[in-house]
């Protein structure tokens, strides 16, 4: 999430063009020898395609021009090696591109969306079994402020942001603020540790029996079942926040109810520089009250 919220933020944003968009694509098929290059549904921030590569459909991803998003993306690459090892990273390749810096690429198995819908207590273990493979471990190119104190910075912006668009009611705004300096007060305590930090239902993929989490660009150096919190504040996994939110990270259930709130918090005003809000299906200040009014013992 973080790298959305600085990509809105950003006074410097930088989109490609049609024409730039082809260049690169002609760039990719001109690598592999290919004329099967096609555009494939990615993140916010990614640039994807399906590349036929030896006969093999292939994933293919790089990023939008820009030192950050090139370094957000070798960290993606860098983070699925160490939990997959090359089942999912194939190669990590340069594609030059005339008149312009050469883009990054990650040439990648092409996986398959689930067919199922995970539950809380199965994403609660997948979590775990990619935190212990994950355990003490800091990537290279992870930024040094890419952790929650940051996440909490931009939450305290985000609350005089909302605020002053009448999007969020006085007293809830004075509940978040309490929440987020509880939060910050509990960090030394806390069990800190890699996250996703964009864990939804969209970026899990099958391979065969076996669960592959992609999209690794947003992580960050956060809190120890974090992803799992996140993970709950997709509108799909709606059905699950009042029963399942607390006791399945392993820490203190306010600090989850703080962390949840933050979440919360952040995909709100993302949603409000994306414009996205106007189509929620709940008001903002609805969606935030929700997690201030989970009972603790449900």
């Amino acid at each position: 999430m973080l790298s959305k919220l600085e990509f809105y933020n950003s006074t410097h944003v930088v989109a490609e063009s049609v024409q730039e968009h082809k260049k690169l694509r002609d760039a990719i098929a001109q690598h592999y020898g290919t004329a099967s290059v096609t555009p494939a549904q990615g993140g916010t921030l990614g640039v994807c395609f399906h590349v036929e590569v030896a006969g093999t459909r292939r994933f293919l991803k790089t990023h939008l021009p820009g030192d950050q998003m090139r370094a957000n993306l070798a960290k993606e690459a860098e983070i699925l090696r160490k939990i997959y090892g090359d089942a999912v990273v194939l190669e990590s390749v340069e594609v030059p591109l005339e008149g312009a810096a050469a883009r990054l690429c990650l040439l990648m198995t092409e996986l398959s969306h689930l067919t199922i819908p995970m539950g809380p207590t199965q994403t609660a273990a997948m979590v775990t079994h990619y935190a212990e493979r994950l355990q003490g471990y800091r990537p290279a190119n992870l930024q040094q402020n890419w952790d929650l104190e940051h996440y909490i910075a931009h939450g305290r912006k985000a609350i005089t942001t909302l605020r002053d668009r009448h999007l969020l009611a006085r007293q809830t705004a004075e509940s978040l603020e309490t929440l987020l300096t509880s939060l910050e007060d509990a960090l030394d305590a806390l069990p800190r540790a890699l996250c996703h930090g964009d864990l939804g239902p969209k970026n899990i993929m099958s391979s065969g029996p076996r669960f592959i989490v992609i999209d690794w660009e947003d992580a960050f150096w956060g809190v120890a079942g974090y992803d799992y919190l996140y993970w709950l504040t997709f509108m799909d996994n709606q059905p699950h926040l009042r029963h399942a939110a607390f006791g399945r990270t392993g820490i203190d259930p306010a600090i989850e109810r703080a962390i949840l709130a933050l979440i919360v918090l952040l995909k709100s005003v993302l949603s409000v520089r994306s414009g996205a809000y106007l189509r929620n299906k709940l008001p903002i200040e609805e969606r935030i009250a929700q997690v201030l009014a989970l009972p603790e013992a449900a």
